[in-house]
């Protein structure tokens, strides 16, 4: 889909192709060379992708539009070193390096996401891609500018809500597109406009959707079933009932039940900008609503709390809100040692209900998850001192997150965190050297004697030279921490009889609250310490001449890694899992090269060649779960003046190298067809239709990341028509 930003012709994948947009003449080509000098917006020094001493990609102008899915996940999971977590159709978290969850932190233009997304896996991210003008991913520990909760990497959504420059027009897109894998109608509207010094910006959008349809049937009972006795035969437990709990639900057959969703937001936001700086307000509004697939949202023995008058649940849905207001400044001095300032701020206000539906037609909220709060940054820029130009920074955060209901296991918490962090970089004559630091205390206050209140402390170091004017040699090295989250901490808490103490196997009671979306009973660990990653990194570039690419290797071993541990205990028939620490090594390899294949003031030819692996194990032994498989692919783009068409396949392995209570997923190959027509409508308007298709083949795809992989594939073939109109 086609992110609205006229003027942005900017198509840099992550590792997918590092060349100009599909409007290609030879004006715009030129344009295009001076566009990829763009700033990268997460980077502290406001430097180009192939300046920065950080492994970044930038998925932006037509390619953010031809991408763009429901969710950042999605929108990602073909770039190198990014897959998605799904939980169903309705989630699509993303994983970078192996690592997701609480260990990726996604901004909001540079300001966290104050969601529940990192509590449980089928929580949808509260961040919106389709009304993104660029997304940034940086692979690998960069806590030293966005706090301890990013060791993994970071995604940063960033968009214009709050104007930092003057439209010389007045600019206009919408769009209107069509899935007919769901039947799913989308409308995506922007206005950016400016009065005088005042710049506005206007955006919203709107989806609804059926079911999604697969080949096959949504549920591997087959699988279901082996799995089942993979994990009693290595937890020593047996059950004679395995057919039991299958009993309240239904397999479907040619699409996935409870797949339908509906989705609107809207953004208003202005900005005073003079020569000097800007200051700005916006406030957005989301709501999603989302059916999770029968049979993966358990109850356990929590039916009986129900009304009498009520049946079983039959299916579950969650619905999400959330209100984001966002103040942002900036200002530039032409003297003196300050040489800018700048301050963002975000408010949100995050809740979603866990609806249940019952067999007679009566529903209820199972579970509330709020989360209030703010996330701030204050950062000073400094006039260069001799070779030496640098960043420095205050972040503040402060958050009430609470889950009142039947699957309450995590205690209302007040979440406080302040960050100190300074970033130097050195310029040589042909190389740059960066190093920083960053100092970080957290509080998680529980109502329990052993809240958490610990510090945690990042440094790293960069390399970045210049082989030649087109390419350029990295190497990094990084110590960061990362503090343990709320749900690690006081899971159940407040259901065994010491949570502060380390918790003896028979140290619970009966009380203890099932987590439905994984289907256990999750005790936290309030003695966790802080994870420490050792990152090392070594990588090439090249971006310019006729190929460009890049190639990176990285070895990052984690002390106390945090995991949850399933025990082999169970209360009442549900197992028990507890949060745990252990040694971990995560490591591995991406890389991708772009040839133009042929050049002309007409036409344009590009080949794309394109790879990730990554492997995770515990130092003493084992994998750790849910690691992405191996994927390689190539990609081959034909475009001319107003069209452009492409091919993409992406072979994602089979993951052999599971952990001790999973099993193999087998490959899958994705194969896409993507093409549009620009047609001119007088001297400033522009018609664009344009037709995707996705899953071409029509695969299963059962996705090793995913809790469900065995109760909900991926959609089936997929065709979308849509168009869009801009002035």
């Amino acid at each position: 889909m086609e992110l609205p930003f006229r003027r942005s012709k900017l198509s840099i994948c992550i590792g997918v192709i590092l060349t100009t947009g599909y409007q290609v003449n030879a004006a715009e080509q030129a344009h295009s060379e001076d566009m990829l000098e763009e700033i990268v917006v997460t980077s502290a020094f406001g430097t180009s992708e192939a300046e920065t001493a950080m492994p970044i990609g930038i998925l932006a102008g037509e390619a953010l539009r031809e991408k763009v899915a429901n969710s950042l996940g999605d929108t990602l999971r073909n770039e190198i070193g990014v897959a998605v977590a799904s939980f169903g159709t309705g989630v699509g978290q993303p994983i970078i390096r192996g690592q997701g969850g609480n260990r990726v932190r996604v901004l909001e233009n540079s300001v966290g996401v104050l969601d529940a997304a990192a509590v449980s896996p089928d929580h949808a991210n509260g961040v919106e891609a389709l009304v993104a003008d660029r997304i940034e991913v940086v692979r690998g520990p960069a806590t030293l500018l966005y706090g301890s909760g990013a060791v993994g990497g970071i995604v940063n959504v960033i968009d214009n809500r709050i104007p930092t420059r003057l439209t010389e027009e007045t600019e206009f897109q919408i769009e209107q597109s069509h899935n007919s894998v769901n039947d799913e109608d989308k409308t995506v509207f922007r206005l950016d406009a400016a009065s005088g010094s005042f710049g506005f910006h206007l955006d919203g959008y709107k989806r609804k959707s059926n079911n999604v349809e697969i080949d096959g049937f949504a549920i591997d009972e087959f699988a279901m079933e082996e799995l089942e006795e993979h994990i009693e035969e290595t937890l020593g437990m047996h059950h004679d009932d395995h057919d039991d709990h299958e009993e309240g639900f239904t397999n479907t057959n040619g699409f996935i039940g409870n797949s339908d969703s509906e989705a609107s937001g809207g953004t208003a936001g202005f900005s005073y900008i003079t020569d000097r700086g800007f200051v700005g307000f916006s406030v957005s509004e989301l709501d999603n609503e989302y059916g999770l697939p029968p049979g993966t949202h358990s109850h356990g023995h929590h039916e009986e709390d129900h009304d009498d008058d009520h049946e079983e649940v039959e299916f579950v849905r969650l619905d999400l809100e959330q209100t984001r207001y966002d103040f942002k400044s900036g200002l530039s001095f032409t003297s003196g040692w300050v040489e800018s300032l700048s301050a963002d701020i975000a408010l949100t206000d995050y809740q979603h209900g866990e609806i249940e539906y019952f067999e007679d037609g009566g529903s209820e909220v199972g579970t509330l998850y709020e989360s209030k709060g703010y996330d701030s940054r204050f950062t000073l820029a400094h006039a260069p001192v001799g070779d030496w130009t640098g960043v420095w920074g205050l972040q503040l955060s402060d958050t009430e997150f609470s889950a009142t209901g039947e699957e309450a296991f995590i205690p209302k918490s007040d979440i406080t965190s302040v960050g100190l962090f300074a970033l130097e970089r050195f310029s040589g004559t042909n190389y740059t050297f960066e190093i920083g630091a960053r100092y970080e205390d957290n509080e998680v206050d529980a109502g329990l004697a052993c809240d958490y209140d610990d510090s945690s402390s990042s440094i790293s170091s960069s390399l970045l030279y210049d082989v030649n004017d087109g390419s350029n040699f990295l190497v990094g090295i990084s110590r960061s921490e990362r503090a343990p989250r709320t749900e690690e901490l006081f899971s159940n808490a407040a259901n065994v009889e010491s949570p502060c103490a380390l918790i003896d196997h028979d140290d619970h009671n009966d009380e203890l609250v099932l987590h439905a979306a994984t289907n256990l009973l999750e005790i936290g660990n309030a003695n966790l310490d802080s994870e420490t990653s050792n990152n090392f990194e070594i990588g090439y570039r090249k971006h310019s001449g006729s190929w460009t690419g890049e190639i990176s290797a990285y070895y990052n071993n984690i002390d106390d890694f945090i995991f949850l541990d399933i025990t082999g205990e169970e209360v009442e028939e549900q197992m028990v899992a507890r949060y745990t620490a252990r040694d971990a090594t995560f490591k591995g390899i991406e890389a991708q090269v772009s040839y133009n294949i042929f050049e002309s003031s007409e036409t344009n030819a590009v080949l794309t060649v394109f790879g990730d692996m990554v492997e995770a194990e515990f130092d003493k032994g084992g994998n750790v779960p849910r690691i992405p498989s191996s994927k390689l692919g190539a990609e081959i783009r034909y475009f001319g003046n107003d069209w452009s068409a492409h091919v993409h396949v992406t072979r994602h392995g089979e993951q052999n190298d599971v952990g001790r209570l999973e099993l193999e997923t087998d490959g899958y190959t994705l194969l896409s067809v993507y093409a549009d027509y620009h047609l001119r409508v007088g001297a400033q308007s522009e018609v664009k239709l344009f037709v995707r298709s996705d899953n071409l083949l029509d695969e299963e795809i059962r996705n090793h990341t995913s809790l469900l992989k065995n109760y909900a594939p991926d959609p089936g073939r997929a065709i979308t028509l849509g168009l869009r109109y801009e002035f």
